[in-house]
């Protein structure tokens, strides 16, 4: 966890001004890991409000019925001039299992890694990793891990 902090605190000191970033509607599609199951997910990103964190809500549905609806913050590092970002996402929320993975229970926390391109109008295109547990909440708690392909509209 303290490498976690660390590398967070370099992107932090090495970030383009937080202010350059615009609120942004996020959508992807993916696999789950494991279980097989394609999964589409919508996120709307907010406008940075403290320390260049940003308010996220979001909501994914899978093929086998199982679902996700969290809200959370993002974190956004961009390389100066060069159009590469990544994005670091924490969301608590509620999962339903549906014929999916049994996750434990229904309050699930998902962790997201985001690393891509923007484009001179403000879109985003990309690929993702995410985690979803319960933090051993419940037993048990196998987890779940989705990998994406991602686009972002900028709201203004």
């Amino acid at each position: 966890m303290n490498l976690l902090k660390s590398a967070l605190v370099a992107l932090a000191l090495v970030a383009s001004p937080a202010l350059a970033e615009s609120p942004r509607v996020f959508g992807s599609v993916g696999t789950q890991f494991s279980v097989n199951s394609a999964e589409a997910q919508l996120r709307y990103i907010g406008e940075p409000y403290f320390w260049g964190l940003q308010p996220v809500v979001g909501l994914s549905l899978a093929r086998n019925n199982s679902g996700y609806v969290g809200i959370g913050a993002a974190y956004t590092w961009r390389a100066q001039d060069s159009g590469l970002f990544a994005r670091f996402t924490g969301m608590a929320g509620i999962h339903k299992r549906g014929s999916g993975r049994n996750m434990g229970g229904p309050m699930q926390f998902r962790t997201a890694l985001d690393v891509g391109v923007a484009t001179a109008s403000g879109m985003e295109f990309g690929i993702g990793l995410d985690h979803r547990s319960s933090a051993a909440i419940y037993k048990p708690n196998p987890g779940l891990n989705t990998a994406y392909l991602f686009t972002t509209v900028p709201l203004r």
